[in-house]
């Protein structure tokens, strides 16, 4: 029998939630301890079913429905209409989203699981979640995507504790530089995006 640790390796690390379990090491521990069904994960597809039936040692049936190949999803937000409310940087498991309070966010893509989990928090219903054509340009693994997720947890878990932080936990330095140009650019299509609509008298 494998453990639980063993599990969570097969699992995509997206944390999307969709499993009924608080992520994938939730559903991890549900499939070992629980005997929770192994088709519950939609980002893994039948893939990771057949890689967790080899796994913990149950039987596939023949006959069985096959889920569907996963698509790889990401979030999109409509800048213009983003309020900066920081509720979305504050879910997204793997810090993808990037901002300031009262400043508009951005979507990093490469850092995107396509959760979904920003959409359901955002006030103003600005952020999308779609299809991504080009997926030659994500470079996310399941591995770093589980290590994003951790380092976001510790985060959390150190604002809640009130201890300072000296460096923002998920970037390294060349990560902060890269993730400053991508608010810049974002900022600067939302001044030209409203400088479009004054001119057309919007």
């Amino acid at each position: 029998m494998a453990s639980i640790e063993e599990v969570n390796e097969l699992l995509p690390q997206t944390q999307c939630r969709l499993c009924g379990y608080r992520n994938c090491m939730g559903y991890a521990q549900g499939i070992i301890d629980e005997g929770a069904a192994i088709d519950l994960c939609t980002p893994g597809g039948e893939s990771t079913r057949v890689k967790l039936a080899a796994s913990t040692g149950m039987a596939l049936a023949r006959d069985r429905v096959l889920l569907p190949e996963p698509k790889t999803l990401l979030a999109f937000i409509e800048e213009s209409d983003c309020i900066g409310c920081t509720k979305c940087l504050v879910e997204c498991p793997t810090d993808a989203i990037v901002g300031a309070k009262s400043r508009v966010h951005t979507i990093v893509e490469k850092w995107c699981t396509g959760c979904g989990l920003c959409v359901a928090v955002c006030p103003v219903d600005c952020i999308e979640i779609a299809v991504k054509k080009d997926v030659a340009s994500i470079s996310l693994s399941s591995g770093t995507a589980r290590q994003r997720y951790e380092r976001h947890l510790q985060r959390l878990e150190k604002k809640h504790e009130n201890i300072p932080e000296k460096t923002f936990a998920t970037f390294d330095q060349s990560s902060k530089e890269e993730m400053r140009a991508i608010i810049k650019a974002a900022i600067a299509r939302k001044n030209a995006k409203e400088d479009s609509a004054c001119e057309a008298g919007i």
